[in-house]
């Protein structure tokens, strides 16, 4: 997935990867009733895939292998106790076991997300979910700044879904059909003038901090291929990110 938003301010920290899609029977693609005993694992969207990696203009900032196991044992640490997942953890299929096996009675995380994905849906097993990329990377924890002058490249690859389904052994065995996929990234737009200001500055190679809509802003211009080679490239990209 790409953003080409070289000429527009982009707030990488607060975007989001939605997903759309639908948990149905294996076997015949068929929907599954409400009684069914089965959902997804916690955090299960990450399970979906092998391998998430954020490049700007082709170079890497930052890849996660295994995001599912990642992003689970982070957020153990960044969620703890029940407020967020009783609140906005859904949003993004956050809601912990309180057990090892599927059971509606007795594992309330399960019997939530089975009741979000397969019991209130019209459609059952309909699902759309928002996962913001601090969640994933950790540059997007807690930064801050927008960025301007690169594109934007974001690279999943796709796994099967044993690690996402979760069910007993009486429910037919499910997978996981994704309708869309996509990429929201917050822009800042500004004042034409102030606009003009920043690409003056650009333009001449300066470095300018200033405050737009509420974020710090660190503009920087694109390294040139032909004088910087691979490494010093993605070190000076991860220098700007840290700023």
């Amino acid at each position: 997935m790409n953003h080409e938003t070289q000429g527009l301010f982009t707030h990488p920290g607060e975007s989001y990867l939605v997903f759309d899609g639908k948990l149905v029977k294996a076997a015949d693609d068929t929907e599954y009733a409400s009684p069914d005993v089965i959902s997804f694992t916690n955090n299960g969207l990450m399970h979906l895939v092998s391998n998430i990696k954020y490049q700007l203009s082709d170079q890497e900032i930052e890849s996660v292998f295994h995001p599912g196991q990642a992003t689970t044992m982070l957020g153990l640490l960044k969620y703890p106790g029940d407020d967020f997942q009783k609140s906005v953890g859904l949003n993004q299929l956050w809601y912990k076991d309180d057990g090892t096996t599927a059971h509606l009675q007795n594992d309330i995380g399960f019997a939530a997300r089975q009741q979000y994905i397969i019991q209130k849906p019209d459609l059952k097993g309909t699902f759309s979910f928002r996962v913001p990329l601090k969640h994933i990377f950790g540059f997007c924890d807690g930064y801050d700044k927008v960025v301007y002058g690169f594109k934007h490249q974001l690279t999943l690859v796709r796994k099967g879904d044993n690690d996402t389904v979760f069910g007993n052994n009486a429910a037919d065995a499910g997978k996981v059909v994704l309708t869309k996929l996509f990429w929201f990234a917050p822009m800042c737009f500004q004042r034409l003038n102030k606009n003009l200001c920043c690409i003056k500055q650009l333009s001449k190679k300066q470095v300018s901090q200033s405050g737009i809509e509420g974020f710090n802003v660190t503009l920087f211009q694109s390294p040139k291929r032909e004088h910087s080679p691979g490494n010093s490239r993605q070190n000076q990209l991860r220098k700007n990110l840290a700023g």
